[in-house]
């Protein structure tokens, strides 16, 4: 993996980001938890049996419970409570919003709730996100790929957007289609593009690490780059032990790629997700485990106070102060 920049020149790009607010890269993984990596329970994570070498290597070994918490100059690994207080299985739309505002969903709902945003969550959605906040600074970016069926149904009653989507489209951001995947600025949510490539003619595939050149390029031009890899909540519902461990490791070809393009240089990767699941392939259902909270940037110390999805937020406002 490249080095830090150092010298003269890191110093003037210093000065240079200092004048303007930290452009952000928002990996977000859902139902990713820290299952065990050993042991009883081990046998069922498919996180403690992917070959994921780049992550291994920032956090000191598999992305699995046993982790202890990492501090250097440019990289913070934490785990994080899910839980948020409230008892019961924490779930995604609750989770999601909480990432997204920095407010205690949870308890504004008094129960954990999702898969989807109702009434409540997507008014709090609609007053005001981290993407409302970048915009303003400098623009917002949700980087997947959509394909034409989504917008289809997007005034329909069909229509169940996840956390993220109700965020953008309240904060006018766009949603992109394919036209901008065929143009390489958004990014196809199975980390392969195989589903694109195969059911739209002249449409091609996009290997993880043609992903994380597109997003390393979105970021260096925006305030906020969000990428939602819901997938990794499907495969585990769906309890797939073969497509949870391709799918892990094309997320460590990712992380890989994103560090050769600039992740912790040119721009912060903050990586983490809303609840547990794929860690845990016995059950179809959430779990309780904490969740991974992995900064890339020379200012991770703004999260080094990180104890759950409550701390996300504000640590990536802090990254937008000058």
């Amino acid at each position: 993996m490249d080095g830090p920049v150092t010298g003269p020149v890191a110093g003037a790009a210093g000065r240079r980001a200092r004048q303007a607010p930290e452009p952000v890269l928002f990996l977000f993984l859902d139902g990713v938890g820290l299952g065990p990596g050993e042991g009883e329970g081990s046998a069922v994570n498919p996180l403690a049996q992917a070959r994921m070498p780049v992550i291994g290597e920032l956090i000191g070994g598999p992305l699995t419970a046993e982790r202890e918490p990492r501090t250097e100059t440019s990289l913070l690994y934490r785990s994080l409570d899910a839980r948020l207080g409230v008892e019961g299985l924490p779930q995604s739309a609750t989770g999601q919003t909480t990432l997204l505002t920095g407010l205690n969903s949870a308890q504004l709902m008094e129960r954990h709730y999702g898969p989807w945003p109702g009434p409540t969550l997507t008014a709090v959605l609609q007053e005001g996100t981290l993407f409302h906040e970048a915009r303003a600074l400098g623009g917002a970016v949700l980087a997947n790929a959509y394909p034409d069926d989504y917008f289809r149904v997007i005034d329909t009653r069909r229509f169940r957007p996840h956390a993220p989507v109700v965020a953008a489209r309240s904060a006018d951001v766009e949603l992109r289609g394919m036209d901008r995947y065929r143009a390489g600025e958004a990014v196809a949510a199975d980390l392969s593009g195989r589903r694109f490539a195969e059911r739209l003619e002249g449409v091609a595939a996009q290997p993880p690490e043609a992903a994380a050149e597109v997003l390393a390029e979105l970021a260096r031009g925006a305030t906020l780059t969000f990428f939602d890899l819901w997938t990794t909540d499907a495969v585990g519902h769906a309890r797939n032990a073969a497509e949870a461990v391709s799918l892990l490791e094309r997320l460590d070809a990712l992380v890989g790629g994103l560090v050769k393009h600039g992740a912790g240089r040119d721009f912060t990767l903050v990586m983490t997700s809303d609840h547990g699941n794929l860690e845990d392939l016995s059950t179809k259902g959430h779990t309780l485990n904490q969740v991974p909270l992995l900064v890339l940037s020379e200012r991770a110390a703004e999260f080094s106070g990180a104890h759950s999805l409550l701390d996300v937020a504000p640590g990536v406002r802090r990254l937008w102060v000058s």
